[in-house]
């Protein structure tokens, strides 16, 4: 556990959940993930990230109330730690800090950089990161789908021969993550996952593999995927395309729109009220297909970086 560097800041325990949840609902979206609204279903968040909660999230009190927080990813297989840092309007002065504690903590396991996203709200802290000589490197686009407008999508019919289906049981996890570690392998901040991590979200409430849908080619290869989930987000039940891609064999044959279009559909026969996704900014090829749909930018990912 990060040891207490005075007496307003303290290292994660699971008894202070609820707190925590509380802290991150006030916040808002900011850094790199949108977390859940609920203490149980942030508790699954947290354990299915490559993150001990005790040892990597460091908390900021003010009068006996949680005001910010830092937490860190390791990536050991691409050399680097990410990070989110957030603190509310009356912890301003306690952002520097946090950033310091991460920097610190991040030499010590000794990776080459840090990466810290920043969704540019009030609460996190853009101007402590560059005083420390963090810099932009790229960026993400928040692309959403409401309901009505999902109403006149498109059919991107498959090419003859190729057919989707839904992954069949966990029996397949060894599958989709040699798919999904194949896919993205060159992409940036790319880090390899494992079976049992791609068993863990599989294991998750409403993201299992009935979420997951494949499109076979005619020898029965599986030639690309997608990954939905469903969340609660903003008082309505929301739908998110967590992961989705096409073997670099049956690229530029127009399976990645049917693949997306299978996805969106799919969420919306679940009685979805938005889908929503992330992509980065540089993947013209990806944007193009998203805004085809009828996606619209609803804000961004800005990523920034320190060398170490």
């Amino acid at each position: 556990m990060p040891g207490k560097t005075d007496s307003s800041t303290t290292g994660f325990e699971w008894r202070l959940l609820p707190e925590f949840s509380d802290l991150l609902n006030r916040l808002g979206p900011h850094g790199f993930r949108v977390w859940p609204a609920v203490p149980a279903e942030l508790q699954l968040q947290l354990e299915v990230l490559r993150v001990d909660p005790e040892q990597e999230i460091v908390l900021i009190w003010s009068d006996n109330r949680l005001c910010g927080y830092a937490i860190l990813l390791h990536e050991r297989d691409i050399d680097r730690t990410v990070s989110a840092v957030a603190v509310t309007s009356g912890c301003t002065d306690r952002a520097g800090p946090l950033v310091d504690w991460v920097i610190e903590r991040a030499a010590s396991k000794n990776v080459s950089r840090i990466h810290i996203a920043l969704r540019n709200t009030p609460v996190e802290p853009i101007k402590s990161l560059k005083e420390r000589g963090f810099k932009r490197v790229t960026a993400s686009l928040e692309l959403t789908l409401d309901r009505a407008d999902a109403a006149g999508l498109t059919d991107f019919p498959l090419p003859d021969g190729f057919s989707i289906r839904t992954m069949r049981s966990s029996a397949e996890t060894l599958l989709l993550t040699r798919m999904q570690n194949t896919i993205f392998s060159k992409h940036w901040g790319f880090s390899k996952n494992t079976p049992e991590e791609i068993q863990a979200r599989l294991d998750l409430p409403e993201s299992g593999p009935e979420h997951v849908l494949f499109v076979e080619s005619p020898d029965g290869s599986v030639a690309a995927y997608i990954w939905t989930a469903l969340e609660w987000r903003d008082q309505h039940t929301g739908g998110k395309i967590w992961m989705t891609g096409v073997m670099p064999d049956f690229r530029r044959s127009g399976i990645g729109s049917s693949i997306v279009s299978a996805g969106v559909r799919h969420l919306l026969a679940e009685g979805v009220a938005q889908v929503h996704l992330e992509a980065v900014a540089h993947n013209a090829a990806a944007v193009r297909i998203y805004t085809q749909m009828g996606f619209k930018e609803a804000g961004r990912v800005e990523w920034y970086e320190l060398e170490l």
